[in-house]
């Protein structure tokens, strides 16, 4: 017993500030609203005040929406999940075929690469080159190898396909969890239905990065671990183990949910005073490495590289999170290209660039230190830059990889240049809204059921929060995070709709 208050304190200590964190972002996504310009060289956050009567207004109505279906005859005789992946498969191809998305950026630059792979040149591996600086991007070329070997070169609607099968498993998979951790078929009905309007997620199927297939893997860990807490079995850690590896390969974030499933796993077995169990934390690090490390030294030997390339030092990355952007600010720790010049600068020495990085990050942090209202005002911006962009940077990562495509459907150009990407802005920052305020409920009225499977899942969103306010800021990273609260969001949508069956005195059964 005294193990378990022990664990349930340990948890509280990033439960608290994950509930503020979603209070203060219900605030903040009903009163401003991040955006991106059409025509961006370079993504740029840029903020503007919202109509929060319009928000509220509109949510509202949304929610005796759901009330109204969620009561009706309707909705008892229907597969809600089938409908779910139905319409969310059909939403996601109907984007893929419409926009017909190329390669830019990052994603070109790794298409190229793939694309030198299969004639044997591996030039990308040396000093100064792609790969030489971002040795963790060799799993997405390999990706792309294969499937220009296999479909023909720069056959993307493939990998395109690849990632509309990874939303569904996604959507699969949060479903399993929210019945998992609620064991509520009514909230579990209310999850599929609430998910139908991820928009962000379904604009990405067009994306070809690692992002999307990365996170069907995260989330499968996810999903796993939280069955472990469960029924204590240890295969279910060794499997997680292995999609951990799988997802690594492609998307290296992925890296924040190992971190997250070793602390579960510690703390169940401090809990539970299953010492032997916590040699698993060493299996999970270990093997959730493996893929990549597979990958690295399989192109090494094809390559006929003596030593696998280092990369650019991990504080790069810190270092320059912690730098104020251009345009008054309103890029704070925003990709500028300075890890990138740090490392080239210092001749390719890891000892050097770090050296560099650290006297860097002394001078911002010293910065911060005497001037605090600039830190809080940096850190602000920051943050809403990156979880208060209701499109999470899906409209302009399409508007970028649709900018050469000839002959775009007068359609196309409607929802990606015309009054149809307002349409989809306003239908994005509602939904973004009641994501958050439903979290928010959630967060509320969990204080009652704790449970380590519910921590442990929220540790998850949390850790993203925290990562990516000392990392590399994006909107595009928060993506993955804002999806998981799905099931959150949908315990606190089902409160709020017993709250308005309560008002509406309605006595002819449960929702």
């Amino acid at each position: 017993m005294k193990e378990q208050r022990f664990v349930k304190i340990l948890t509280c200590f990033y439960l608290v500030p994950f509930a503020l964190m979603i209070g203060f972002n219900i605030v903040n996504s009903l009163l401003r609203t991040t955006y991106f310009e059409l025509y961006q060289v370079m993504e740029t956050a840029k903020y503007k005040w919202d109509n929060p009567v319009l928000v509220l207004l509109v949510s509202v109505g949304i929610l005796f929406l759901f009330y109204w279906i969620m009561k009706s005859e309707w909705m008892g005789k229907r597969d809600v999940r089938k409908l779910m992946l139905v319409h969310g498969g059909s939403i996601c191809l109907f984007i893929v075929l419409l926009f017909r998305c190329v390669v830019t950026c990052d994603s070109g630059l790794i298409s190229d690469i793939a694309v030198k792979f299969l004639e044997g040149n591996y030039e990308a591996f040396v000093q100064g080159q792609y790969l030489y600086m971002y040795p963790f991007q060799i799993g997405l070329a390999a990706v792309l190898e294969f499937i220009y070997l296999v479909f023909g070169i720069e056959n993307f609607i493939v990998f395109e396909l690849l990632n509309i099968i990874s939303i569904l498993v996604i959507l699969d998979m949060l479903g399993r969890i929210t019945r998992e951790l609620f064991e509520d078929e009514r909230i579990c009905r209310i999850e599929a239905l609430l998910s139908m309007g991820m928009f962000p997620l379904f604009l990405f199927s067009t994306f070809v990065y690692g992002d999307i297939i990365g996170w069907a893997f995260g989330i499968g860990g996810i999903y796993l671990i939280i069955r472990y807490l469960k029924t204590g079995r240890w295969q279910e850690i060794l499997k997680t183990s292995l999609l951990l590896s799988v997802g690594i390969i492609i998307k290296s974030n992925i890296n924040i949910l190992v971190v997250a499933a070793v602390i579960a796993v510690t703390l169940r077995s401090i809990g539970e005073k299953k010492y032997k169990m916590l040699l698993w934390t060493v299996g999970i690090a270990l093997i959730s490495q493996a893929g990549i490390w597979a990958v690295s030294e399989v192109y090494a030997l094809r390559a006929g590289l003596e030593e696998y390339p280092q990369g650019i030092p991990k504080i790069a990355w810190i270092a320059m999170s912690m730098q104020q952007g251009d345009e008054g600010g309103y890029a704070c720790g925003w990709y500028n290209s300075y890890n990138w010049n740090v490392y080239s600068e210092n001749n390719y020495d890891q000892a050097l660039a770090t050296q560099a990085c650290v006297e860097n990050l002394k001078q911002s942090l010293g910065k911060f230190l005497h001037e605090q209202r600039y830190a809080l005002d940096y850190f602000y911006k920051k943050f809403t830059s990156q979880w208060n962009a209701p499109t999470f940077q899906a409209m302009i990562t399409n508007e970028w990889n649709s900018r050469h495509v000839e002959n775009l459907s007068p359609l196309a150009n409607f929802f990606i240049y015309g009054a149809g990407r307002n349409i989809l802005y306003g239908i994005m920052n509602i939904y973004h809204f009641l994501m958050f305020l439903c979290t928010g409920v959630y967060c509320w009225f969990s204080r009652k059921s704790w449970s380590l499977e519910k921590a442990y899942f929220t540790l998850n969103i949390f850790g993203g929060f925290l990562f990516h306010m000392i990392w590399e800021a994006q909107s595009r990273y928060i993506l993955g995070y804002f999806v998981l609260m799905l099931p959150l969001a949908a315990f606190g949508l089902h409160e709020i709709l017993k709250l308005i069956d309560r008002m509406l005195n309605r006595k002819d059964g449960e929702l």
